[in-house]
């Protein structure tokens, strides 16, 4: 089975998630609820010792409810379901999680959730502009924490020579 796989911002609240829900020969579920007998969802957060339930409601239209269940339009995107998952899921604290959603008669693949400490929507930070400046290695450091001391050295070199090129420009 694959992983449908998201990045999302530690601490963001009020998300959402979309799902699809296939039957075991691939054709797409429709006519799931929240209160469908046997449904259920829960999440793993690699830094949680226990795995967390997730109680599916009815969704509130125009509002956030953790655990909000409901299918998006069974007739232009038949088997797509959306989830309002709980702020808890994406709180600081663990770099990833897993997502679970068990609908009788359907399959609904694992959702795998980065928890990053950057905004993965921000054209600044996440934009090669961005990163030629002196927040690069800010930015590095906080959203990348498993680069190597290597390629921090290297960069770090790189920036030297570029600020000094920068200074000696506007000093010209």
């Amino acid at each position: 089975m694959r992983q449908s796989h998201h990045t999302i911002r530690a601490g963001s609240t009020s998300k959402s998630l979309l799902v699809i829900a296939r039957s075991q020969g691939g054709e797409p579920v429709t006519g799931l609820r929240h209160d469908t007998p046997g449904a259920s969802a829960g999440y793993a957060r690699e830094s949680d010792p226990a795995a967390r339930r997730v109680d599916l409601v009815a969704p509130v239209a125009g509002s956030h409810v953790p655990g909000g269940f409901a299918e998006v339009d069974p007739d232009t995107v038949p088997g797509v379901y959306r989830l309002d998952v709980p702020d808890e899921l994406l709180a600081p604290g663990s770099t990833h999680a897993l997502l679970v959603l068990t609908l009788p008669g359907a399959v609904v693949e694992p959702v795998e959730l980065a928890i990053v400490a950057y905004d993965p929507q921000d054209d600044w930070c996440m934009g090669v502009e961005g990163l030629a400046n002196r927040r690069r290695h800010e930015f590095l450091r906080r959203a990348l924490p498993r680069l190597t001391e290597m390629e921090l050295a290297l960069g770090e070199g790189a920036e030297a020579r570029l600020s000094a090129r920068l200074a000696s420009d506007q000093e010209g």
